[in-house]
């Protein structure tokens, strides 16, 4: 038998790379091997390598079989370097030369293909090779130095060996011819595959980087793509290493490693595919694979302690729980969704049994267990339609949990909240929950509950003994319903507030739901009179006041966000607004306050109607003004008429398209742009419109033809403001008028005069409306006569007001204009001012009123031609008399003034009726 060292010198020949040419170099190792074998060790009788490929890998597997002879004696350990490099260099080509010319184009990896031809055999005959080749290095790895030698460069070309004989196109049950060209020795002999298949086993669970070689062979680096039966059986071989003890998280390591230099755990498309492979399951127990992989996964995210890896393998936990998810619903939710939320359902289930402690779940673990939600939210992991199925069953749990941290100083809060936000973001039927939440009753009792930390945190607890209620805070005080512990409201706003952008559809649909939920309950406090009966009554007005402020809040922060849907939002206030007209006593008074801030909303022109939308809105006219006629709230009856009047106003506009555009017009830049101020005659921001309105009588006051042309639609626009309670809007309308007084005079004086004399208006606007009368009477001048009779009937009713003096003195006032101006037309009521001034100054006790009864008397003499007097002499000696008896009374010094003044103008003229001259009449008689 030869010894280790002739066995050595016998591989070195192998080594000789004397030649440049490879053939050539084959073909003179052969020599040298057939001759040193003949010198050292006699060969067989049927030893012939070819003088070709085959021949040299022939000689290498031959040496190599004389060596693994000596292992039992000789282990490899106890050789020196040279010997081992000579062991290196014998495999390599045996690799090389042999493995990888006699598999199929793409099974061996490319860093060990040469550039040899493929030997010229039958498959079944390449098989047979293979088999020897594998067997011989079978001895090889099961020892332990020789085995790290092979396994550490050639784990991946001897499993694609092994890939090759079981599982190829021909396999070796199938060979049944031989001929003198195969390399075994023992011709005769076909191994059996199980030998092959429990070699690969082993191969299999020998080294911790098995997935990576097999990965190798899956995604060659070079061109050669691998065929498709090999992707199939290395996708099984995977799935073998996954099934392993941590094998998901392994497997996972490897191919990021091995492919560390091409991709990034943030390539999304790799990530993809190593989740698909990961988690495709077998076609023999698919149920059990799946299983095996959900509680790996279960488990991973603990594993990842180190930030590195925690980055690095994030983005395929998400992927791959998606997949599972996906792929496994119930069976994922049952396995792993469960009990990464598992304190949430045990809060759920709200029963205690005797084996329970008190503490379900510690501070510590708590805090844990919040931070692996924490992760989950973060990586985005919520975001897939699995959110539905959690939003059922968890987040009832979660939001109350918030709502038990947020009004501590607790650190989990933000978690909490980025918790509670994804979930929401993602998910479609959350507003659901969060009504449901909001119909939470903190007085009721629990026996499982989340309780305070000593530290600061929180704790899942259950109650010991009789369960006793969460929150003790409540106050029967009508004042303090909701009690100092109910952060219900505030919480759900701050949770609405985080949503991610691009919600608003969603938000939308929330505030309706909710707004239908407020409308079907009822909100308002004078339903629930009989609430301190008892919890029931209590709660559910605590019920109905939260959702009037959630309401109320959505409003004030997110505005038009809430109105995206339009059609049906549009229709519910509608209804709103109909069922109050038609019941006035309905009380919704809030319900109706809110949609009439909506409507406004809708009337600013900022959200775009459509053509059946418009003609909704326009349909509430009616409903609108009998709601300001019969509501008993001041308030809903001045918002229900300023509505009606801007939508009045819409209407109107819409007759005024010309106006709209805009026409260059040259007094644009100062009087202001006509379109604008158009546009905003149907705001109904009140500045906006009343700005508008005075806007719009500079216009008239320029004669602008464009605003000449439709005179009469503006006018019925300002006729309809005079409606308006604000006063702002109110005056600027009625000066407004009295700048197209010559048009539709009649008109304009009733609806004036009317004003004046309306009781429900303020004192001072009714004043100033007198103020605007007397301008009219400036303005139509000419024409007056025709209009002075209900001019003087109407300032003669204010001049009797008994309650109110502005009134009787702004009468007074517009009654001396008045005498100034109508001069002759004026005469026909000389008895009516007279009396009226003689009471005035004789019973009224203003000094403002007698001041005003003084003007009219003097603005009547300065006015008049001094021979009128002459005719007037009854009329002529009572207004000397009055003036007589207020010189000589304690008046107010202006007053007493006028008068002298007046009475110097009368004083020749009374005394020619108290003292006529004599005349001299000459009678002639003719005798």
């Amino acid at each position: 038998m030869a010894t280790t060292e002739q066995i050595f010198t016998l591989l070195k020949t192998l080594c000789e790379t004397n030649e440049d040419d490879l053939k050539a170099v084959m073909v003179f190792n052969i020599k040298q091997y057939q001759s040193t074998r003949s010198t050292l060790i006699s060969p067989p009788s049927d030893f012939s390598p070819s003088s070709d490929a085959r021949g040299f890998v022939f000689c290498c597997v031959d040496g190599l079989k004389l060596l693994s002879s000596t292992l039992p004696t000789a282990p490899g350990h106890m050789f020196s370097v040279t010997n081992q490099n000579t062991f290196t260099q014998v495999l390599q080509m045996l690799f090389g030369f042999g493995v990888a010319a006699l598999c199929d184009t793409g099974v061996c990896p490319v860093s060990v293909q040469t550039e040899v031809e493929k030997y010229e055999s039958c498959p079944g005959q390449r098989n047979v090779e293979l088999q020897e080749i594998v067997l011989v290095m079978q001895s090889f790895v099961e020892d332990n130095f020789y085995g790290s030698l092979v396994l550490s460069k050639y784990l991946g070309i001897l499993i694609a060996a092994c890939v090759q004989i079981l599982f190829g196109p021909n396999n070796p049950g199938r060979v049944i011819k031989q001929n003198k060209n195969l390399l075994l020795v023992q011709k005769s002999k076909i191994i059996d595959s199980k030998i092959i298949k429990n070699f690969l086993d082993e191969l299999l669970y020998k080294s911790p980087k098995v997935a990576s070689e097999i990965v190798n062979l899956q995604l060659p680096k070079g061109t050669a793509k691998p065929p498709t039966w090999l992707l199939a059986v290395t996708n099984d071989l995977m799935r073998l290493q996954v099934l392993r003890p941590n094998g998901v998280l392994n497997v996972a390591r490897q191919l990021f490693e091995h492919y560390g230099s091409i991709v990034t755990y943030e390539d999304q498309d790799f990530c993809d595919k190593v989740s698909t492979v990961i988690v495709t399951p077998p076609r023999v127990k698919p149920k059990e694979y799946s299983i095996n992989i959900i509680e790996q996964v279960s488990v991973m995210l603990e594993e990842l302690t180190n930030s590195k890896l925690r980055q690095q393998f994030l983005r395929l936990y998400k992927n791959l729980v998606h997949k599972l998810t996906a792929d496994n619903p119930d069976l994922a939710f049952d396995l792993y969704w469960s009990k990464i939320f598992s304190p949430c359902i045990t809060w759920n289930l709200n029963t205690k049994n005797p084996s329970m402690s008190k503490t379900l779940l510690g501070e510590k673990d708590a805090e844990s267990w919040l931070n692996r939600l924490e992760t989950i939210a973060n990586s985005g992991l919520l975001q897939n339609n699995l959110s539905e199925k959690i939003c059922n069953k968890f987040l009832s749990a979660l939001l109350y949990l918030y709502h038990h941290v947020y009004q501590g100083i607790s650190p989990q809060k933000t978690a909490l909240l980025a918790l509670v936000k994804e979930l929401l973001g993602s998910s479609s039927s959350w507003p659901n929950k969060i009504i449901d939440f909001l119909s939470t009753n903190l007085n009721d009792k629990r026996e499982v509950l989340w309780g305070n930390g000593p530290s600061g945190g929180f704790m899942l607890m259950c109650q010991s003994g009789n369960p006793v209620p969460r929150s003790s805070a409540f106050s029967l005080d009508p004042n303090d319903i909701l009690g100092s512990n109910d952060k219900i409201v505030e919480v759900t706003m701050k949770i609405l507030k985080s949503l991610p952008s691009g919600r608003d559809d969603q938000l939308s649909d929330f505030f309706l739901q909710l707004f239908r939920d407020v409308i079907s309950s009822g909100s308002e406090p004078e339903q629930a009179e009989n609430f301190l009966d008892g919890p029931a009554d209590l709660h559910q007005f605590q019920v109905s006041l939260r959702k009037g402020l959630l309401l109320d809040l959505l409003c004030q922060t997110f505005g038009q966000k809430l109105l995206k849907n339009t059609a049906q939002t549009i229709a519910l206030l509608k209804l709103i607004v109909v069922q109050k007209s038609d019941n006035p006593s309905l009380e919704k008074d809030e319900v109706l306050l809110i949609s009439f801030g909506i409507l406004s909303t809708y009337m600013r022109d900022e959200i775009t109607l459509s053509e059946s939308d418009e003609s909704e809105i326009k349909s509430l006219i009616g409903p609108l003004n009998k709601i300001s006629e019969t509501s008993g709230n001041r308030e809903v009856a001045k918002l229900s008429n300023d509505l009606k009047i801007c939508i009045a106003t819409k209407i109107n506009l819409d007759s005024l398209p010309n106006l709209l555009k805009n026409q260059g017009d040259a007094t644009a830049s100062t009087l202001g742009s006509l379109p604008d101020i158009i546009k905003d005659l149907g705001d109904p921001l009140i500045p906006s419109r009343a700005h508008a309105i005075i806007q719009l009588g500079k216009q008239f006051a320029a004669k602008n033809p464009l605003v000449m042309e439709n005179v009469e639609l503006l006018q019925k626009i300002l006729i309809e403001n005079l409606t308006h309670d604000d006063s702002y809007v109110f005056l600027a309308a009625v000066k407004c008028l009295a700048q197209i007084s010559w048009c539709n005079t009649q008109n304009i004086l009733d609806r004036i005069t009317y004003e004046i004399q309306n009781t429900s208006r303020k004192e001072d606007d009714r004043a100033k409306c007198m103020e605007v009368l007397v301008n009219i009477i400036k303005i139509t001048n000419e024409m007056l006569p025709k209009y002075e009779s209900q001019i003087f009937n109407c300032l003669l009713k204010c001049v009797n007001h008994q309650h109110s003096e502005i009134m009787r003195v702004s009468s007074l006032s517009c009654l001396g204009e008045l005498c100034k101006i109508c001069k002759l037309g004026i005469l026909c009521h000389i008895q009516e001012i007279i009396d009226v001034c003689e009471r005035t100054l004789v019973e009224d006790q203003s000094p403002l009123a007698k001041k005003g009864a003084i003007l009219i008397i003097a603005n009547f003499i300065e006015s008049q031609d001094k021979s009128l007097f002459h005719e007037l002499e009854r009329e002529t000696l009572r207004i000397y008399r009055l003036l007589k008896k207020v010189t000589a009374s304690r008046y107010d010094e202006e007053v007493e003034h006028r008068a002298l003044q007046a009475l110097g103008v009368l004083s020749g003229i009374v005394r020619e009726f108290m003292f006529p001259k004599t005349k001299i009449q000459h009678d002639i008689k003719i005798l």
